[in-house]
């Protein structure tokens, strides 16, 4: 019986040990260079450099998250990394003429598709907090042997890159934010709770038309719609109409909902980084504007007011508005755009 209970403790161990390794795998994951298919995971949008995955074990998934790895045009050093965030509604493809100007001032530049998102793994069970979507951009920098870089983020990206400001000051060179999501608390003006259900519905339903309304009076608010944005709206408008049409729409709906709980409005007092923000003044983009009243949706989103509102709560803050810009001002007007960002970088 003495041999008996040795034995079962034995195992108990051995157990316990496999159930830990299996739940706690290594953190780190591996990149893969080899072939990808054109359509992946639902997008078919045409990347201008060859699309890379890095493969990692996360909240219990196998997952893929496609970028690309843009060499600098001159000179490189390892103090001269970018990596570029995107927004909910846009790909990493989005910041490629950036990533061009970038590259020719001598940066290597990471452009990663966040989970959920574009070209990356799509999962249902996942939850898509902004924390989570910062360690995992840590971790693939981390992959690639990058352990210093200037973080640059737009929208959701924004968001983003605020809370990897947070949790990753020693490795952040400078951190950009552009017309970040977040600079107001969008529940706490009254924004009503709508079940991730609800939001799925409306998600499903989206293609080219609906798209393109959202964005023309959010993202270019007061402006003339130019045909070069449609390829944008088709980039997206592809992936809801794809294969992976139906698990996109569920992503967005649980990325809104992680998100409306998540402004960084309070945690913007607690970046010790070199922190530069810049707002279009006609930016008028804000989580559940479109299911709130008339009178709380009038409230919201005003980047005019609240983007030298959150300017002023960031130590170490440079802040620049676009006059008669929108949302994506690296869109809208690139040499604008550009102008001030590299008089900020370095």
């Amino acid at each position: 019986m003495r041999g008996l209970s040795l034995f079962s403790a034995l195992f108990a161990m051995l157990s316990c040990t496999a159930v830990v390794a299996a739940s706690d795998p290594d953190p780190i994951g591996t990149i893969y260079n080899g072939h990808v298919p054109a359509d992946l995971y639902g997008s078919n949008y045409t990347y201008p450099w060859p699309v890379k995955l890095y493969k990692f074990y996360n909240q219990h998934q196998h997952l893929e998250m496609a970028f690309m790895d843009v060499p600098a045009d001159r000179h490189y050093d390892k103090n001269k990394t970018a990596v570029l965030l995107h927004g909910g509604n846009f790909c990493s493809v989005t910041w490629s003429d950036t990533a061009r100007q970038l590259s020719a001032k001598g940066y290597r530049v990471i452009l990663p598709d966040d989970i959920g998102f574009c070209k990356s793994s799509k999962p249902q069970g996942y939850s898509y907090n902004v924390q989570q979507q910062a360690e995992n951009i840590n971790s693939l920098l981390t992959a690639l042997g990058i352990d210093e870089v200037t973080v640059i983020g737009h929208s959701m990206g924004g968001m983003i890159a605020a809370r990897y400001g947070l949790m990753y000051a020693d490795t952040i060179k400078q951190l950009f934010l552009v017309d970040p999501l977040g600079l107001e608390d969008w529940v706490a003006k009254g924004v009503p709770y709508l079940p991730i259900d609800e939001t799925y519905e409306s998600q499903v339903v989206q293609n080219f038309t609906t798209l393109k309304a959202y964005e023309e009076a959010s993202y270019f608010y007061n402006a003339t719609w130019e045909p070069a944005y449609n390829t944008w709206v088709d980039m997206l408008a592809n992936i809801y109409a794809g294969d992976y049409g139906l698990e996109y729409s569920y992503v967005m709906a649980l990325v809104t909902d992680a998100l409306l709980s998540q402004p960084i409005i309070y945690q913007l007092p607690l970046l010790k980084t070199n922190t530069y923000l810049m707002v279009g003044e006609n930016d008028m983009t804000a989580l559940g504007k479109a299911w709130s009243s008339s009178a709380v949706a009038a409230t919201l989103g005003h980047y005019s007011v609240i983007g030298p509102a959150a300017a002023a709560l960031i130590p170490n803050c440079t802040f620049h508005m676009f006059p008669g810009l929108g949302h994506a001002p690296f869109l809208q007007a690139p040499q604008e755009f550009y102008k001030v960002l590299f008089s900020w970088l370095d």
